[in-house]
């Protein structure tokens, strides 16, 4: 009799599916006859990973995108190689492991991203800059004419270039690389920048000397040189190998968050690089921040790494001015609360379009108007921020935002059609008044404009910057005593201007021996002024105060 045959149940199904999985588990993976073996692919991987970090030199620190990604493609590529040419395949549950990695990689720093961002910490955003308020008129120094930028960073450009070409043997075989820091020398702004390779070929035939010149372009006259140093650059942005000081600092910092690298001078005019260290100070990827800088010795490549606490006086750009823009805008936006950033908006202010800089004593200083999020042509006041220390201060000044001093300046000549730089903020007989270059179209400053913060409408357009003060000055600042150092000198007449202020004859003058602007009237020093003419040597005595000498005797 022939038996029944069991019938087939569900428990039976899943035990199969079990054994099935089991022997899979055991099962020896398929392997190639001709394959590498697994070290083989991690040792190409590395090779591959060290060529890409050669050339993009990307940040090894937990804090930046940079090295998720990274890792991510050195996993994926590992990953590739051992499917496609390893000798043993991978099993499925390593090849799903891999690429839950892979996906994990990318996708855990976009969600830290998303947590550190206002949303969550919108307090500790509005903190990032600690701003005090200043009263403009006590805080900001009057400067003097030697002081005042009247080029920018375009006009810089051109006026190297033209520096370059006129030395022949030079344009052959090197151009000027683009940095054009602004730095402060012996209280002057001036912008440098190194010279680079042309090309590669030039590269070869120059690199044993190194880079033995910069280009210094004064900001207060227009006028460029090409300085021959000392100690030559060896490590800088155009050399191919090693010796490219983005590639020096990264291999020796491996691990550090790096801003954008500046070309400086120290006090013995020594060429280095200074390159902030930033990190992130909210949660994990959000507050970029600068706690320090690493300077490099551009002839022997040598670097130290110090906290803004401890910089050395000389250097000075260590906040780079886009995260102080960042901060400024974050500390407006942020500080009633996020909700009322987007709906109530109570408060809630923003730097305006752009921002210059400005030489304050030994440091350079960032400039930018603030304005509320719902104004147009209005500023609330400005912030001033030392690039060096941080030091922060907010000067309520209501006044016209810079756009639209630039849009008055251009209109007081517009037959010229001149073009405006962006305005510095000068304090002018205790008054913020705007100062722009007006530039033809070759860049080049041909007038100089003064526009009242406080009524843009009032506009002085003069072919030269002492020319435009001395006006300013006949009509806000009559001759009054006033505290100082006491003077006595003898010194060449330059250059003589006349203006009557109140039925009373003031001469403002320039001499050939320093670059002040002297006052004097000529009710308290009598004729002898009257008929002083450029080239004649006097004896004067005075004081000097607030970036000018007040004369107050003068023999011929």
């Amino acid at each position: 009799m022939e038996s029944k045959k069991k019938p087939f149940t569900p428990k039976d199904l899943w035990e199969q599916i079990r054994k099935k999985a089991a022997e899979n588990k055991t099962a020896a993976p398929k392997t190639r006859k001709r394959g590498l073996p697994l070290w083989a692919i991690a040792l190409i991987t590395l090779l591959v990973l060290f060529v890409v970090f050669y050339f993009t030199l990307p940040s090894l620190s937990p804090q930046g995108l940079g090295l998720y990604l990274f890792l991510a493609g050195g996993l994926l590529l590992f990953t590739l190689l051992w499917l496609l040419f390893g000798k043993r395949r991978p099993r499925k549950q390593e090849l799903k492991y891999s690429f839950l990695a892979i996906f994990a990689l990318i996708v855990l720093p976009v969600l830290l991203t998303l947590f550190s961002g206002p949303f969550f910490h919108a307090k500790a955003y509005s903190s990032l800059i600690d701003v005090q308020e200043g009263v403009f008129a006590e805080d900001i120094q009057r400067i003097s004419i030697s002081q005042i930028p009247i080029v920018d960073r375009e006009t810089a450009e051109i006026i190297g270039e033209k520096q370059m070409g006129s030395m022949a043997e030079l344009v052959s075989q090197f151009e000027i690389d683009e940095n054009y820091a602004q730095i402060n020398i012996a209280g002057k702004p001036v912008r440098v920048s190194p010279i680079k390779y042309y090309d590669i070929i030039k590269y070869f035939s120059n690199f044993k000397d190194g880079l033995q010149y910069y280009i210094s372009v004064d900001m207060t006259n227009q006028e460029g040189d090409l300085v021959k140093l000392d100690k030559p650059v060896f490590y800088s942005s155009s050399d191919f190998l090693f010796r490219n000081i983005h590639r020096k600092i990264r291999f020796q910092y491996p691990f550090h968050l790096l801003g954008e690298t500046n070309f400086e001078l120290n006090d013995e005019g020594e060429a280095f690089y200074v390159t902030p260290i930033l990190t992130k100070r909210i949660f994990f990827f959000g507050g970029l921040d600068a706690k320090g800088a690493i300077l490099t010795n551009a002839n022997t490549g040598e670097s130290t790494a110090y906290e803004t606490a401890h910089m050395p006086d000389w250097v000075d750009r260590v906040y780079p001015s886009e995260v102080i823009m960042q901060q400024l805008d974050a500390r407006g936006m942020y500080q009633g609360g996020f909700f009322n950033s987007v709906f109530g908006q109570k408060n809630v202010t923003k730097t305006t379009n752009g921002y210059n800089y400005i030489s304050l004593d030994t440091d350079i200083n960032l400039v930018t108007g603030v304005t509320s999020v719902r104004a147009d042509t209005s500023n609330l006041g400005f912030y001033y921020v030392n690039l060096r220390t941080k030091e922060a201060k907010f000067y309520a000044v209501p006044s016209a935002t810079e756009e639209a001093a630039m849009s008055s300046a251009k209109g007081a000549v517009q037959e010229k059609n001149y073009d405006p730089t962006f305005p510095v903020l000068l304090n002018l007989s205790g008054n913020p008044v705007y100062f722009m270059s007006l530039k033809d179209d070759a860049n080049v400053a041909k007038l100089y404009a003064l526009v009242d913060a406080a009524d843009f409408t009032k506009v002085i357009v003069r072919d030269t910057v002492s020319d435009a003060l001395q006006t300013y000055a006949s009509g806000h600042a009559p001759l009054e005593e006033e505290t100082g150092e006491a003077i006595e000198k003898t010194v060449t007449l330059k250059e003589i201007q006349e203006v009557v202020v109140d039925g009373n004859t003031l001469f403002y003058f320039l001499v050939e021996e320093d670059e002040w602007v002297y006052r004097a009237s000529a009710k308290e020093i009598g004729s002898a002024i009257v008929f002083a003419a450029p080239g004649d040597t006097v004896e004067i005595s005075g004081m000097v105060s607030d970036g000018q000498v007040n004369v107050h005797s003068l023999i011929k």
